[in-house]
């Protein structure tokens, strides 16, 4: 099975570099000024003889390379290796220390999911601390929704009648001590992991603990148990759920709850008359205050002294998502468009925090005026201008940061390049309390029924949730879009998230018109009411965009509710998650928590751990059999939408609702 996948994956090398006619457009103009990107820089990884792939190492493509001490590497061979490495490499069964190969891939996946729970748990520890220090009133910033603060203060069993500064900060001590302790009990799990799912196994100590015991099993000489290593991964990926929870929820708190807002999408949001500002990461707790002072009576009067027509703040990735989510601005592109954007000629300031940063961007900007600008510790950069952030000096980080893209304006060169296609319209600002709030205008008691009723009745066949990377391995963006088109006409529901819900975005499916276009009678019907009902005059968009990767919490947290609600696990909806370009550990971690929680989740690129048929089953089968949920790897995303309608309607049939 192993080699078969592997191969599946090496023929959907790609013709078109991505589906987005624009982004093709800019890849296209960076070649010809002779600036490398992440397209480029992967073709050259694409050249394949029979499928195999010569300059990547298929053995780490398999995750059977042991890089634990300095005995090895090792390499080890088995049946389902691709016949090339049979003729020309020793059968090597076990490694130096006599490791096995299922010892070697379940070892490589951990610590693969720790280092995306590690980025997950910093990123709550930053919300956790700007709560804290807000609370103490060390900040300039404010707690916007009190009510939200409350509810969540409720679920970990907290006397709600406190004064709302002293309910933020033991609500933000809880957090810190689930994130940094070493004792056996995370207070978020407890409180947000289903009921169904707290006795598995999987209910994870803190963040800290889990982390600590990784390490230690993962270094060489030390747990040698395929079984207990992967079930170590499955308690990890809860972790990394929780702090998910934690950053959305407090972030929510601190910046207010998402509504609908309408924007746009492309790199035609950049303005040639104006400084612009692009902000890139996933922590916006800096971004807020780019975006507030942006709008700054004396920042704009410098910006127009230096013959700016005003200040354009656009984002990228998934600190773009938060803002867009918040304030409507707009959004340039995901993850894979970072260097393109600057290749534009027309950033001021590339603004980054952490996660995702290619170290590339650097020698983009050096062709161009655009000033780099790290802000976060944790992701510095050779060559950029570094201005520490810390929660208490926000405001003068901002306006800083803002007089260093003002300045660089007159210096702006003449290699400025936009593509020829428009921005393309999208809606978003989706969450829990807005489809509460919607639902709750159709039934004030019991605003969930309504959507049960529609599941039931098969107007929603199901719910998949499409999240994670957009990927240069095959065509950016259209796994993504093929998949959700397929199931849009089976009446089935779309959420997205992260830069999945970009890619949804460019094809535009996060419009109202796109309901009109692709969903299937009965979801068009149910969109028109929840329109008509939110009070848009308009269908709701067939796609959901629920906000950035961490807001993937968002979706924990409504289909936890439906499986209350009915009494069922959440093993037992009709729903599913889809990763079709997953790139990042942190994806890696999302996708193996939700799996642990009991949801069928979809990969489009094959993981690393097909060298071992005993990991594979762990993920797979033996993963059905104890949490309810399993990953499905298909990368050909036709093939993928018929095993997620699959998937669906096997659920619906246990549940006895209409097939």
């Amino acid at each position: 099975m192993a080699g078969k996948l592997f191969l599946a994956e090496k023929r959907l090398r790609i013709e078109k570099r991505a589906l987005d006619d624009d982004t093709e457009e800019m890849i296209q103009h960076a070649d010809s000024i002779g600036i490398d990107t992440v397209f480029s820089r992967q073709a050259k990884y694409d050249e394949s003889t029979l499928g195999i792939d010569k300059t990547r190492c298929n053995f780490g493509s398999l995750g059977i390379c042991c890089r634990q001490c300095a005995m090895g590497p090792c390499r080890i061979w088995n049946e389902d290796l691709p016949f090339i490495y049979k003729l020309s490499t020793p059968r090597l069964e076990k490694g130096t220390c006599g490791a096995s190969v299922d010892t070697i891939v379940a070892r490589n996946l951990l610590m693969m999911v720790a280092r995306g729970t590690a980025s997950h748990a910093a990123h709550a520890r930053h919300a956790a601390s700007a709560l804290l220090k807000t609370a103490q009133k060390k900040t300039p910033y404010l707690i916007k929704e009190p009510e939200k603060l409350r509810s969540i203060a409720s679920k970990l069993k907290m006397d709600t009648e406190n004064d709302i500064e002293a309910l933020a900060a033991e609500t933000a001590s809880i957090a810190l001590f689930d994130i940094l302790s070493d004792e056996n009990s995370m207070k978020f799990a407890a409180s947000y992991c289903p009921k169904s799912n707290v006795n598995n196994g999987i209910t994870p100590a803190p963040v800290g603990k889990e982390l600590l015991d990784e390490g230690l099993e993962t270094s060489m000489g030390n747990m040698a148990d395929p079984e207990s290593l992967i079930l170590h991964a499955a308690r990890l990926g809860v972790a990394d759920i929780m702090s998910l929870i934690i950053s959305s929820e407090f972030q929510d708190v601190l910046f207010g709850i998402p509504k609908p807002v309408f924007s746009k999408i492309g790199f035609n949001v950049l303005d040639k008359n104006k400084v612009n500002v692009i902000i890139h990461g996933h922590v916006p707790l800096l971004s807020e205050k780019i975006v507030e002072f942006s709008e700054d009576a004396e920042m704009l009067n410098k910006a127009r002294s230096l013959g700016a027509q005003g200040i354009n703040v656009v984002g990228c990735c998934c600190t773009g998502n938060e803002v867009l989510m918040r304030h409507g601005v707009p959004l340039a592109g995901s993850s894979l468009q970072q260097e393109l954007v600057i290749a534009t000629g027309l950033a001021e300031a590339f603004v980054v925090d952490i996660q995702c940063i290619f170290p590339n961007v650097e020698n983009v900007a050096k062709k161009f005026h655009t000033r780099i600008i790290s802000t976060m510790k944790e992701a510095k950069l050779t060559n950029a201008v570094h201005i520490p952030f810390e929660e208490e000096n926000a405001d003068e980080t901002a306006k800083k940061i803002l007089e260093i893209a003002i300045e660089n304006f007159p210096k702006r060169g003449k290699n400025i390049y936009l593509p020829h296609g428009a921005p393309k319209d999208l809606m978003a600002g989706f969450s829990v309390e807005t489809c509460l709030g919607v639902l709750s205008k159709i039934n004030k008691e019991d605003p969930l029924k309504p959507l049960i009723d529609n599941i039931a009745s098969g107007n929603i066949y199901g719910v998949v949730l499409l999240a994670g990377c957009t990927s240069p391995k095959v065509t950016a963006d259209a796994s993504h879009v093929t998949i959700a088109k397929e199931l849009l006409k089976q009446n089935v529901l779309l959420i997205a998230t992260g830069c999945a819900a970009q890619a949804c975005a460019r094809a535009g499916l996060l419009t109202p018109e796109a309901t009109e276009k692709y969903a299937g009678n009965k979801l068009k019907s149910v969109l028109k009411v929840l329109g008509e009902t939110a009070g848009i005059k308009k269908p709701l968009p067939p796609v959901w965009h629920f906000g950035s990767c961490v807001d993937n919490a968002r979706v924990v947290i409504l289909v936890s509710a439906l499986a209350e609600k009915l009494g069922i696990q959440i093993k037992d909806l009709p729903i599913a998650a889809s990763a079709s370009e997953w790139v990042t550990e942190k994806a890696a971690a999302i996708g193996i928590g939700s799996v642990a929680l009991g949801v069928t989740v979809h990969l489009g690129v094959t993981p690393p751990v097909l060298g071992s048929s005993v990991v594979a089953a762990l993920l797979t089968s033996k993963s059905e059999e104890v949490f309810g949920g399993k990953f499905i790897v298909e990368v050909e995303p036709m093939k993928a939408s018929k095993l997620l309608l699959e998937h669906i309607t096997k659920t619906r049939g246990k549940l006895g609702l209409t097939i």
